[in-house]
């Protein structure tokens, strides 16, 4: 019998995860460089849909220092997305706070107690600036089994909330994303709703700052666009894209379903 991949992906959330990594990784903490290594490890604590990094604690030219709180594998239900801090532990564990110069970064590190890890402390992502080689990362590291692909299309796009015209266009671009429904990118002229600028502001680690919009009679934050994309989404840039889980999306005529995800509920 066959497996299928989501599957099976989804099927290990429960686990500590780890995956070596060839990159050089660079850690500052406020401009204090604290870690140059091309030793790191991706960690994914149970229930994380996201990486962070762990580094060899050899690697770590700052001070340790125990933070108090000592164990993780706390209970939390669900799966964390990358809004929950990365200094919510779902493992056992020792937290430290970080020491570099003038700077201290609270609960920053942590060193789970797993035999594969000993030697290593997970960083908490928020805390400290990154770099891959030369190029600084934002919200989480890349995960290696995760990718976006954009394609241009001429399938008809029509949205709409509660029968009320949003946008129609016959240019769409489509945006696949690991695990996550397709999104469908607008240009911007063919969105007829007038929209609001929202102050909601969030990063995606594979597509940049997102800006969001609203409907001035509501639902907020119903669409968002990415002005300045890291370069895999650069195809959409200032193209807006609305929460399928919100709006009707018909394509080719078809209704589409509604997806459930962690948006689904705001």
């Amino acid at each position: 019998m066959g497996t299928k991949i989501a599957d099976l992906l989804a099927g290990s959330l429960d686990s500590l995860r780890y995956q070596p990594t060839a990159k050089r990784v660079r850690v500052c903490l406020g401009g204090e460089p604290v870690v140059d290594t091309c030793q790191a490890v991706l960690v994914w604590e149970p229930q994380r849909v996201v990486p962070t990094y762990a580094v060899p604690r050899a690697a770590l030219t700052a001070q340790l220092v125990p933070a108090g709180g000592d164990s993780g594998d706390d209970e939390i239900p669900g799966f964390l997305d990358p809004s929950i801090p990365f200094t919510a532990h779902t493992c056992a564990g020792t937290a430290f706070d970080v020491i570099a110069g003038e700077e201290t970064g609270a609960a920053a590190a942590y060193r789970p107690d797993d035999p594969d890890l000993a030697d290593y402390v997970i960083l908490d992502f928020a805390t400290f600036e990154w770099r891959e080689e030369d190029d600084p990362i934002v919200s989480h590291p890349h995960d290696p089994f995760h990718r976006i692909d954009i394609r241009r299309s001429r399938r008809h796009v029509r949205v709409e909330l509660d029968g009320r015209l949003l946008a129609e266009s016959s240019r769409p671009m489509l945006l696949f994303e690991t695990l996550l429904p397709a999104r469908f990118y607008l240009p911007r002229e063919e969105v007829t709703a007038v929209l609001d600028l929202s102050r909601t502001v969030t990063y995606c680690a594979y597509k940049g700052r997102a800006t969001y919009y609203s409907l001035p009679d509501g639902p907020a934050d119903l669409a968002w666009t990415y002005h300045e994309p890291l370069l895999d989404a650069e195809p959409v840039r200032d193209r807006l894209c609305f929460f399928d889980e919100h709006v009707d999306v018909f394509v080719d005529g078809e209704r589409r379903d509604r997806p459930v995800t962690q948006w689904s509920k705001r």
